[in-house]
């Protein structure tokens, strides 16, 4: 007859067990910290690079309106200020009007406004000087900064402010448009007024100042 004998088997000790526990909780903690730091550097790499892609298609923009541009109308040589107008022999876009409004950067073109930054990015500090040192050779430094802010366990937040000097080429296409009052910053609100018809006409729009 053969009988089992568990009188001398080894079981699991409370020891052994609360070893256990300690180092599976220990390699739980370890994964999770490893699993939210490796999500967090992917969150901050997305931002940079929204911040950078965003910072470089909007300066794109700006510089191609400013190189087509006949001559900077506001500010004048050697100030500064916080909007950019632009005359430009294409009655459709005299004048054009760059300006913040809020976080969002706008430009207006005679009487239609668009925008250029998108809501995705807040864009803040718009800052031109006029750096012209002659009329034959116009330009303007513009400067922005923009950042994006994502909320996770800890809010991520990511700036940077772009600059650059543009200077202006205009296409030697004699302007037709009717002399029309220069753009100008009246109790807080920028105000212009576009060539239509031949008669000088009050923009229906205007940004801050």
């Amino acid at each position: 007859m053969f009988v089992l004998n568990f009188k001398h088997r080894r079981g699991t000790t409370l020891i052994e067990l609360l070893m256990f526990t300690a180092f599976f909780a220990l390699s739980s903690s370890m994964f999770i910290m490893f699993f939210m730091s490796t999500s967090e550097q992917r969150i901050r790499q997305q931002l940079i690079t929204t911040v950078e892609q965003s910072g470089v298609q909007i300066m794109q923009t700006l510089s191609n309106r400013i190189r087509s541009a006949e001559r900077i109308l506001d500010p004048v040589s050697t100030t500064s200020g916080s909007v950019l107008a632009l005359q430009l022999s294409d009655e459709t876009y005299n004048p054009t009007i760059i300006g913040l409004s809020g976080s969002v950067l706008y430009v207006a073109e005679a009487n239609i406004l668009k925008t250029i930054s998108a809501d995705s990015v807040t864009l803040s500090d718009f800052i031109v000087k006029n750096t012209s040192v002659a009329d034959a050779r116009a330009s303007v430094l513009v400067q922005f900064t923009i950042t994006q802010t994502t909320e996770v366990t800890v809010p991520i937040e990511y700036h940077r402010t772009f600059e650059a000097v543009v200077s202006l080429f205009p296409d030697d296409i004699e302007s037709t448009q009717c002399e029309c009052t220069i753009p100008s910053c009246t109790d807080g609100t920028y105000q212009w007024q576009y060539c239509e018809s031949d008669i000088c006409t009050d923009a229906d729009i205007f940004l801050p100042c």
